[in-house]
């Protein structure tokens, strides 16, 4: 791993840079789209045995097993999650009744085409709602994989990137339409939407080969999506790992003799590169706009790397690791489970809610008002007819009498006050969280959720919607 003076970190410095919690060893599925593969034995010992380079989710597990992590080999087609009736959360492969735990002390990693079928992507989803860490998320690997998807995301965020056009259908018109975006400047880079390796991939000369291609490949798959692309004459492009917000390393990938791809995949030879200020600082932004945690962001170099942005091609959510693990001499995938021994790095999907939802506190069904802005260290609930006596406080809260221990008093800057401060267990989407409430006069919504409970609640606040996940409750607040 790179860190900020160039060095890179091994396996063994990374875990020394952790401590105390950070190195206990955590618990790990890696789902693939692939059952993990034994290498076969050799039945004469003269008859070489031939095996292909163990995949990544094969070096991931076998690297968690080496270091007692807790793992477990998830074959996607025909996996399962399941709860069971004191909620314990399993996840199955299809012939393993057992199953394996996924707890809070568990994060699962995904590997390969997951997005072949949206039952695979709905387990992920199951995962997620559980509130288990996904590596990625499902939003990262189908923004990723669709790759218009990737490049109206970081067109967004202005980033540069070669002109990109949909091609709807082989209509004549509609080709014609599409090649006039990029001023029928031949030649053109056509793609599917989806692939990976450099598959799916074409380098159009001309426009009457354009139109030939296109009708060739709507032909061979009505339902197909395409897309033309600007092409940017270069020798090489640069893959670069990036884990966590931070980049593991980098790799020049030359492009292959009489072919114009550059994938390793293919037969491209690679190198080390240094990566500039720019280059850096614009691959972790591409990476943070797909919300991706472990990527491989591709890019053509700019003619002066010091001083202007790359082209960013795509970004990979399930990036290969043989050839950037040989320039490195560092295996990747033991940098990864290093990486996730500290587990603040750990993210989980927010739940989008609405600014408005309903809680229960002690049977009491009341409206909360989620505020992203309220940073105060506790929530706030109307509290009528509240009386301090010695280190007790008493009050109603729509007509219903409470009584708890005051905690502590909260000091409010507008206005200046003082609020006593209770601790109230509080159901939100059928889970119990004890939270400290100061108690105010707060008129028409009763409950003002602080920033620490919604990030305790895993949600994320759709300002233009209210009751996304609960049912409206009437106690007064306007619509």
């Amino acid at each position: 791993m790179i860190v900020g003076n160039g060095k890179m970190l091994s396996f063994n410095e990374i875990l020394q840079e952790q401590s105390g919690e950070n190195t206990k060893p955590y618990r790990l599925v890696v789902i693939a789209e692939r059952r993990m593969v034994k290498r076969a034995k050799a039945t004469k010992k003269d008859i070489p045995t031939i095996t292909k380079p163990a995949s990544t989710s094969s070096k991931l597990y076998q690297i968690a097993k080496s270091q007692k992590i807790e793992v477990y080999s998830c074959k996607v087609n025909g996996a399962f999650v399941q709860r069971e009736d004191d909620g314990t959360i399993l996840i199955h492969n299809a012939d393993d009744d057992k199953g394996f735990e996924v707890d809070g002390d568990t994060i699962v990693i995904i590997r390969g085409a997951i997005t072949t079928k949206d039952s695979y992507l709905d387990l992920i989803s199951q995962l997620e709602r559980y509130g288990i860490p996904t590596i990625n998320s499902r939003e990262c690997i189908e923004v990723c994989a669709d790759k218009y998807r990737t490049y109206l995301r970081l067109q967004e965020i202005g980033m540069n990137q070669p002109k990109t056009v949909l091609i709807p259908n082989d209509d004549e018109d509609a080709v014609d339409r599409a090649a006039d975006q990029l001023d029928f400047k031949f030649p053109m880079v056509l793609k599917t939407l989806q692939g990976s390796k450099g598959v799916g991939v074409l380098l159009v000369e001309t426009e009457r080969s354009l139109q030939s291609q296109v009708s060739l490949i709507y032909k061979i798959d009505p339902f197909c999506d395409i897309l033309l692309q600007e092409f940017i004459d270069s020798e090489y492009d640069v893959r670069v790992m990036i884990n966590n917000k931070r980049i593991i390393g980098a790799m020049r990938r030359n492009k292959i003799l009489d072919d114009f791809r550059s994938n390793v995949s293919q037969g491209a030879e690679t190198q080390k590169i240094k990566l500039t200020d720019v280059e850096q600082e614009a691959c972790l932004r591409a990476a943070k706009a797909v919300n991706g945690e472990w990527v491989g962001v591709d890019f053509i170099p700019a003619k002066n790397r010091d001083k202007d942005e790359p082209f960013l091609l795509e970004i990979n959510h399930s990036p290969g690791t043989q050839g950037i693990s040989d320039i490195l001499g560092e295996e990747v995938s033991e940098i990864i489970i290093a990486d996730y021994y500290d587990r603040e790095t750990w993210r989980k999907s927010a739940t989008e809610c609405g600014v408005l939802e309903t809680i229960e506190i002690e049977g009491d069904i009341m409206t909360v008002k989620l505020d992203t802005g309220n940073n105060t260290s506790a929530c706030a609930l109307h509290a009528e007819d509240m009386e301090i006596k010695g280190k007790i406080a008493t009050w109603k809260t729509n007509g219903k009498k409470y009584k708890r221990p005051v905690v502590r008093y909260a000091e409010l800057i507008k206005p200046v006050d003082t609020r006593p401060v209770v601790k109230l267990e509080i159901n939100f989407l059928n889970t119990i969280y004890e939270q400290e409430v100061f108690l105010d006069s707060r008129g028409k919504i009763p409950f003002l959720a602080n920033r620490d409970f919604m990030k305790r609640a895993n949600v994320m606040i759709n300002p233009s919607r209210k009751f996304l996940l609960t049912n409206k409750h009437d106690d007064g607040h306007d619509d």
